[in-house]
């Protein structure tokens, strides 16, 4: 890692690619959630009723999707979003994650495995489709049937409404992106979210050599500075942000150690170890102190169970010893901002506490 001069631009993009994936989900399933064209709104009272301009209210929607499919696919759903999130940071745009390589692999097997589960979803609601419809024409009536169904995916084409799908969108390196490729992301994410403009950046980064137009070549030139912030902003986050998350998960174990009325329960202590390896997964922004804290903490959680935290207050008091060491370390704003510069390979000055020592 260079130690002399700052790391900027496709540089600092190429280095981050070692140790992070940006990986965008997309989850699809027929919602059979539609606006309802020339709904008529009214509030009845006494007898009385009142229209709602338009102005003033929603629009109502048709909701078709049987309860039992609409919460096991909604559950599903869940589950890949929560896989995904858990080991990885949220980034300041809609459906765009920053993974840890060191976690990839457990996360792209446990997406695949739901992706095996998404497609048995599909089969059998592809088998129960006519019935559901045959269902909802004898719920509705013939007229209302007509009007609600008109969206509705046909037989031959509701399998293609099911999926999930992950991509990883490339942020530094030679290799460049195919149209296909580029095409392929687009269609993973919300044509009216940051991830779709951060794609449009780099497609116009990339075809910047072909580029000749003044105008044009401004235009790139402001996509590359975008996409320079983006990249410190996604940088500072990377360090900013495994560290509140254990901050928070220590605070909310120390206080209920400290209150002898609170029940401490299994997912309080699961917290703070989902921190632990939050940190950990992006340790190339932890400073070698944080990371030994976490090393010795761990230690004394161990296999600690809440039976033995309410039990046993010299457990207790031995654990949020450990976890105030921690928190201190997570909390410490210079370290972070160091590591950050130290990553970026900008000459750390020693503090002045540690150069009148040495």
């Amino acid at each position: 890692m260079p130690t002399t001069t700052d790391l900027e631009g496709g540089q600092l993009l190429s280095q981050l690619n070692r140790h992070v994936f940006m990986v965008m989900l997309h989850v699809s399933w027929p919602k059979m959630t539609y606006q309802i064209a020339d709904a008529i709104v009214e509030i009845d009272k006494g007898g009385d009723k009142t229209e709602v301009e338009e102005q003033f209210r929603t629009h109502p929607q048709w909701q078709l999707m049987p309860e039992h499919w609409r919460k096991r696919l909604v559950n599903l759903e869940g589950r890949a979003r929560t896989l995904l999130s858990s080991s990885s940071i949220q980034f300041a745009t809609r459906g765009v994650s920053v993974l840890p390589v060191t976690r990839a692999t457990d996360v792209f097997s446990g997406l695949r495995m739901l992706r095996e589960e998404m497609l048995s979803y599909r089969d059998d609601f592809v088998k129960e489709y006519d019935t559901i419809l045959a269902s909802l024409r004898v719920e509705l009536g013939k007229e209302l049937y007509e009007e609600a169904a008109r969206k509705l995916p046909s037989s031959e084409n509701v399998r293609d409404k099911f999926g999930l799908v992950w991509a990883i969108m490339p942020t530094g390196g030679r290799a460049e992106i195919t149209e296909e490729q580029f095409l392929t992301l687009e269609g993973a994410v919300d044509p009216d979210s940051r991830a779709y403009e951060i794609l449009q950046q780099l497609r116009a980064s990339q075809n910047a050599n072909t580029v000749t137009d003044d105008e044009a070549e401004d235009l790139i030139r402001e996509a590359r500075d975008q996409m320079a912030r983006f990249t410190q902003d996604m940088l500072n986050d990377m360090a900013r942000e495994p560290r509140q998350m254990l901050m928070d998960a220590s605070d909310n174990l120390m206080e209920a150690l400290r209150d002898p009325s609170r029940t401490i329960r299994n997912g309080t202590i699961e917290q703070v170890r989902r921190a632990f390896e939050m940190v950990e997964g992006f340790s190339f922004l932890a400073s070698p102190q944080l990371l030994e804290q976490i090393n010795r903490c761990r230690e004394g959680l161990g296999n600690v169970t809440p039976q033995m935290l309410n039990s046993d207050a010299e457990i207790g008091a031995r654990l949020a010893a450990g976890l105030q060491g921690v928190r201190e370390e997570a909390a410490d704003a210079q370290a972070s901002t160091e590591a950050v510069r130290r990553f970026r390979g900008v000459k750390i000055r020693k503090r002045k506490k540690e150069a009148a020592t040495t």
